[in-house]
């Protein structure tokens, strides 16, 4: 890429090796210039951290720039609201959409454009573009899941989900993969001569997992040739992450570069091995939990799967959780999911199942706990956050029986869970208790 001599986070020198002084001299006026960034004006920041001025000299670029932060706000607003009407009608999928719908626009500009960075070369757009299709695609596959999850089973949704997460992850890194290690075919297919004139270094910082910082030196040299009678000064595109330079000052070398962007060098960290069989690894992994995923789907599995816990249960537990009065089909709740669901409660006791409807209501002082009690008095009360249920509701009771405790000869029961009949089905073969 051409050499930005604006940009302060590029150091140049004329030394191959980087003495000790040196090193710490960078790094500390890397992070004097970091901490000045949070007390510059953020319109200054690209200027005054990459060295990319903004001249903005007609009214076209202007324009350009508000319909920018138009789209930005925007897709802001979307996702908020998104946000905000999710946890109204407490239907996750209302943000589902929203995030979708923002993530297939981003995957679209990016595919388009090519840019993904404030300041990147050329050259790394066809690498954007693989990644901005995947968004994309990755996008319309979780939408069309969305739209048909009624006509999936059990846990179907859910692993499909895993599914394209990482079937695309792991396809996008492959491909990538692949590119740059035959970006010498594909993008830098010139040969040049270069002189080296120097080097340009930066500095880098990592976190690790126990709040050790980690400080790299990125080194490029500084090459010098001519291109289709054009002269260039330019660094390799990917830094490599080196204090020191394997190419000696005023040393002739042979470049490969993009003929459409001359002043694009591929650097051999582009094509280190290394890193393209991390990437490939990585990538097969992703895919392979895919290809599992998938096959336990469409295997049929996955149907009896439940994704709820005890305190997401299969059925409405009268907290308002649950299937809402927009959907058209019932629940069906099986025995397994029932065991499942409560296996800690009923610790192998047996249980039933009976329709009855609440007697009354009573809330206690200092409390937002509602007791239900029922036309049946042998069921214990039942307690709820569900300020809908009143007198007279009809509800499905799940309960256990307790034989040592009696009134008039009959044995409490005890409500595990219940539900509206209008809102699942239950298809199991439990019914209700009858005395000896």
């Amino acid at each position: 890429m051409f050499y930005n001599k604006d940009n302060p986070q590029w150091k140049f020198n004329e030394d191959q090796y980087l003495s000790n002084d040196d090193y710490y001299g960078m790094v500390e006026e890397y992070d004097e210039l970091c901490k000045s960034m949070l007390r510059a004006d953020f319109r200054d920041i690209n200027e005054k951290f990459y060295g990319v001025k903004e001249t903005y000299t007609s009214e076209e670029d202007r324009e350009r720039k508000r319909k920018k932060l138009l789209i930005g706000g925007i897709c802001a607003a979307v996702i908020f609201a998104g946000l905000v009407l999710a946890l109204m009608f407490k239907q996750i999928l209302i943000f589902g959409y929203a995030m979708c719908a923002i993530f297939l626009l981003a995957g679209i500009s990016i595919m388009v454009s090519g840019k993904g960075e404030v300041v990147e070369s050329t050259s790394k757009a066809i690498f954007n573009r693989v990644l901005g299709f995947c968004i994309t695609f990755a996008s319309v596959l979780i939408i069309l899941l969305m739209l048909f999850r009624t006509k999936m089973e059990g846990g179907e949704f859910f692993l499909l989900l895993g599914v394209v997460v990482f079937g695309i992850t792991g396809l996008a890194i492959l491909v990538i993969a692949v590119m740059k290690a035959m970006s010498g075919k594909i993008v830098y297919t010139e040969e040049v001569n270069a002189t080296c004139a120097g080097y340009v270094r930066y500095v880098s910082h990592d976190s690790g997992d126990h709040g050790n910082r980690f400080t790299f030196i990125h080194t490029s040299p500084l090459f010098k040739y001519s291109y289709g009678g054009v002269q260039y000064e330019a660094v390799y595109d990917d830094f490599i992450v080196k204090k020191d330079s394997d190419v000696a000052l005023g040393q002739s070398v042979n470049i490969r570069v993009d003929p459409k962007h001359p002043e694009n060098i591929q650097s051999a960290a582009t094509t280190h091995k290394g890193g393209i069989a991390f990437m490939i690894i990585m990538g097969l992994i992703s895919l392979g939990v895919a290809v599992f995923l998938a096959v336990y789907v469409f295997g049929g599995n996955a149907k009896t799967m439940t994704v709820e816990t005890q305190w997401n249960t299969p059925i409405n537990m009268g907290d308002g959780e649950g299937e809402t009065a927009a959907e058209t089909t019932l629940r069906q709740i099986t025995d397994e999911m029932i065991e499942e669901a409560y296996a800690d409660q009923l610790k192998g006791e047996k249980w039933y199942i009976e329709t009855t409807t609440i007697k009354y209501t009573h809330t206690p002082a200092d409390s937002d706990v509602i007791e239900l009690y029922f036309s049946d008095d042998t069921f214990v009360r039942g307690l709820t956050k569900d300020d809908t249920l009143k007198p007279g509701t009809e509800l499905i009771l799940f309960y256990t029986v307790d034989e040592e405790y009696k009134e008039d000869d009959q044995p409490y029961k005890f409500v595990f869970s219940f539900g509206r009949p209008d809102e699942f089905e239950y298809v199991g073969s439990h019914s209700a208790y009858v005395s000896n």
